[in-house]
């Protein structure tokens, strides 16, 4: 619980230390060049309060081990960065014919200060080499591991020779009002446009959030929910062990109680050890949720480029520590202490703290079956029964913790097959884009490549319906490579006005219906769009900011944002998806079409990183599930060397009349098996239940996901459940076994 406090805290804090500390950027993308003249002119606007402009160049590098993705930047001088400012890691700002790595690229590729990599464009293209003098870290950046692509840094005139660029062609607006960004960027683009220079959909940075935020606050969410599971589970195992030591002290309170003691205090006597307890616990819970926070947070700030700032401790740590720790322990002590000390002092003086077997006849006629059989295991299967209260209890625990498994389990399996299910709806082996404008009857000539199949052209754009910023895609009505599932209406065709088709999740955001009329603001254009159809498509992209999406026609987008019969995307079917031709036919495509300056983006490479992004979601929630599953374990070892306490001279007995080590071993392995069987079945019927809700969570907060359990999960589960728990109980087992027969029964 600490931990996760601890994680949301950091997380918020490193946001705002980054957009202060390193100037971030409120609005970027690429334009044409980039004169001062046109910088200085719209540092000049209303509500702009700094500019600054890079050259960027999309390339690849190769450091020896393959060919990666980098993303190339110009910077005319490191010292005086005005927005987006990096941070030196490791050895030196690139000097002419060098180049810094964003330190996240060793997550990718082998790197080091002083190596000689290789630069190009595309196969055909001639190789640049530049020299690494250090390593930088980059302010809300997601790490190359996670998107596939490398950030580095180098000297503007260093990158504008290599990109064979006059002027910087990236710019970079920081504004005084959040609130009217997207006007802003909207002002920002027709000023360009009247000064003749191009530009492309700039990138509004969230004023409420991050890159990846959206999906971290998702991943926070489900492990407060895990937390508070463990918090739940932990109160329960208070509870059993004060049961049981009550239970064995059961004479002395009686004898408190003959003596004149009243209730109160009983409860008093045990309310002050279970504040031992819970003061301990608090102490080190609170070392260890401090701890195990600061690892999450510098991972999760790692990955989002954010910088966090120095480590502190805030009240609210504190207060959740104390509130898990002791109040969970106080009230898990109070009823127990309520229960034994609200008994009458007969039963209590002659108590002898364990149930006898004859005294449950049915469970003798339950394990009749397994007697004949196996006697040893007929009486482990029915000691389960001689302790109801502690049974209870212990089950609780192991279903709890059976049912947290399962949960994430589906939640896990639910967002890989989601994932895949979205990516196959766009049929697509490799989306190009060119440097040099073309328009979309170049679509012909990609189709004349040997390895294409078909070939469309896309365009795209970011609008807004109302106050909901959504993405705009425009793209063929005939037979597009897009697999549309339709919910309601029809496809995209051409009409007046606009005929659209929105995804479920817009329409559901701004409760749209086939056949209404709406507002779509794409810049400072506006347009009125009739709602033709609805399709069930949840997809999006890892830090995106937009809900849902708006289909048109190519040619109905090209007249809303006024680009005439350009296309700015090209989707490509190749003839086969296999990874090794789909990079055989890119190298392909780029030589042939080499004077346009493609871009590609393998589909392939870009569900990798969606898995990587998933891997971390799954990663964290299965250490959560660890913690939670080792406290199951714990309740039915507690349980177990509880029995053991109060059994010995049972097991005296037992070893006096011939009873060899592996018997009563095999006695308390059953009494754990057993009770994990129990807890199994009870943990499948919650676990199911509670994974729709985890399923539906983030639903809500990232995308629509379907519901996906698999009978080997459960399966797997059953598996690992009753291996740990018979591996747990064979150290009880032991440690009864090694009872000598001689001393139990003369000293009790």
């Amino acid at each position: 619980v600490v931990a996760i406090g601890f994680t949301t805290r950091a997380l918020a804090e490193a946001q705002a230390h980054t957009y202060d500390g390193n100037q971030t950027a409120d609005i970027a993308g690429f334009t044409g060049d980039l004169s001062p003249t046109v910088r200085n002119l719209i540092e000049r606007q209303p509500d702009i309060e700094t500019v600054d402009s890079w050259t960027v160049a999309i390339t690849r590098f190769d450091t020896g081990y393959g060919w990666k993705s980098v993303r190339l930047i110009g910077v005319e001088s490191f010292s005086e960065m005005r927005l987006d400012i990096i941070d030196l890691v490791e050895g030196t700002f690139p000097g002419r014919g060098e180049i810094a790595f964003d330190e996240s690229t060793r997550e990718l590729t082998l790197v080091e200060i002083g190596q000689v990599v290789a630069l190009r464009r595309s196969p055909a293209d001639p190789l640049a080499y530049l020299t690494v003098s250090g390593f930088t870290r980059s302010p809300a950046a997601l790490g190359a591991g996670l998107m596939n692509q490398a950030t580095a840094y180098g000297e503007a005139a260093t990158v504008r020779s290599y990109a064979q660029r006059s002027a910087d062609n990236y710019l970079l607006v920081r504004v005084t009002d959040t609130q009217r960004t997207s006007q802003i960027s909207a002002q920002i683009s027709s000023l360009l446009s009247k000064r003749g220079v191009a530009a492309g959909r700039f990138v509004i940075r969230d004023p409420d959030g991050f890159v990846g935020s959206r999906e971290l606050d998702t991943l926070l969410l489900l492990l407060g929910v895990f937390s508070v599971l463990g918090a739940a589970l932990s109160s329960f195992l208070v509870a059993n062990t004060m049961l049981a030591v009550m239970a064995e002290e059961s004479t002395q309170i009686g004898v408190i109680k003959s003596l004149g003691g009243q209730r109160w205090h009983v409860v008093a006597t045990y309310l002050g050890y279970s504040a031992i307890l819970g003061l301990v616990g608090t102490l080190a819970g609170l070392a260890a949720g401090l701890g195990i926070g600061l690892i999450i947070s510098r991972y999760l700030t790692g990955l989002t480029g954010l910088q966090q700032p120095g480590i502190s401790v805030a009240p609210r740590e504190i207060g959740l520590a104390v509130l898990v720790g002791a109040l969970v322990t106080s009230v898990a002590t109070t009823l127990p202490a309520l229960h034994s000390a609200g008994q009458r002092i007969a039963p209590l003086l002659r108590s002898s703290g364990v149930r006898s077997e004859y005294r449950v006849p049915f469970a003798r006629r339950l394990t009749a079956p397994v007697s004949a059989v196996s006697p040893t295991l007929a009486v482990g299967v029915r000691n389960v029964l001689r302790r109801p209260g502690r049974t209870l209890m212990t089950l609780i625990v192991v279903t709890v913790a059976v049912a947290a498994f399962i949960a994430t389990q589906a939640l896990s399996r639910s967002v890989s097959t989601t994932v895949d299910e979205l990516y196959a709806l766009y049929g697509t082996d490799v989306w190009v884009s060119f440097r040099q404008s073309v328009d979309e009857g170049y679509v012909r000539e990609l189709a004349k490549n040997p390895e294409v199949l078909s070939a469309e052209p896309w365009t795209s754009a970011t609008g807004a319906i109302g106050s909901t910023r959504t993405d705009i895609w425009g793209m063929p009505e005939d037979n597009p490579l897009y697999s549309y599932r339709l919910v309601a209406g029809e496809w995209i065709s051409p009409g007046n006005p606009v005929n659209v088709v929105l995804s479920k999740n817009l329409a559901d955001q701004i409760n749209a219906s086939v056949g209404q009329q709406r507002v779509l603001d794409v810049g400072s254009q506006t347009a009125t769009i009739r709602i033709a159809g609805i399709v069930n498509d949840s997809s999006t992209y890892l830090g995106s900011t937009t809900t849902g999406k708006v289909f048109m026609t190519t040619p109905d987008i090209n007249r809303l944002i006024g680009t005439g019969n350009r296309a700015d995307i090209f989707a490509l079917k190749l003839r086969s998806s296999d990874p090794a031709f789909v990079d055989r036919a890119i190298a392909a495509i780029e030589e042939r079409h080499r004077d346009f300056g493609p871009v590609t983006l393998a589909a392939y490479a870009d569900q990798e990183s969606a898995r990587r992004a998933i891997n971390i979601l799954t990663l964290m929630l299965n250490a959560m599930v660890i913690v939670v599953a080792a406290v199951g374990l714990i309740g039915i070892a507690n349980t177990l060397l509880i029995n053991i306490t109060e059994r010995r001279r049972e097991f005296g007995v037992l070893r006096t009349l011939g009873a060899k080590s592996a018997h009563v071993i095999a006695i308390l392995v059953s009494e754990g098996v057993m009770l994990a069987s129990i807890g199994l079945v009870a943990g499948l019927a919650i676990g199911y239940p509670l994974a729709h809700v985890l399923v539906d969570i983030t639903s809500a907060e990232l995308f629509e996901l379907s519901f996906h359990l698999s009978t080997w999960n459960v399966l797997a589960t059953f598996a690992l459940a009753l291996l740990s728990v018979a591996a747990v109980s064979t150290l009880p087992g032991i440690l009864a076994a090694r009872i000598r027969p001689i001393q139990v029964l003369r000293y009790e």
